[in-house]
């Protein structure tokens, strides 16, 4: 599973899976060599790669830039660019947890778990989880 967890305080930690971006990786395929293995695809060889190094910086900034945590006191998704900030849903609050995951998603055992704030607040989104119906059922598990 696509988790570290953290023996000293027994958070778990949950971080985007590489296979949920697969879609992203053959966009970048795509811009990167159509316009080199076909001059005629109309999109210059300049704008490809820049195309594929903005869709890469997205890749990198969604994969690495930020995790999720499911604590004591409740589920957190913490970013860390451009400055670091947390949303968290306390467990008195947390309301329903979905699993959502297209065709895609489910073929490569990857999905996104929504979670509703029964407090009113912004609901929260963990993107790219690598079997979300088992992260879901662990987090169901360490509820009060």
């Amino acid at each position: 599973m696509a988790e570290k967890e953290m023996s000293t305080s027994g958070d778990l930690v949950f971080k985007p899976c590489a296979r949920a971006f697969f879609v992203y990786f053959v966009a970048m395929a795509l811009v990167f060599l159509g316009p080199r293995l076909n001059p005629e695809v109309g999109l210059p060889v300049w704008l490809g790669t820049l195309l594929g190094l903005i869709v890469l910086a997205a890749v990198i900034y969604q994969k690495y830039g930020q995790e999720y945590r499911v604590t004591s006191r409740g589920v957190v998704r913490v970013w860390r660019w451009p400055s670091p900030r947390e949303q968290e849903i306390a467990w008195e609050n947390l309301g329903e947890v979905l699993v959502l995951r297209g065709l895609t998603q489910t073929v490569l055992q990857v999905g996104n778990l929504a979670f509703r704030d029964k407090a009113g607040g912004a609901e929260m989104f963990w993107y790219g989880l690598l079997n979300p119906k088992d992260v879901k059922d662990r987090i169901d598990g360490k509820r009060p």
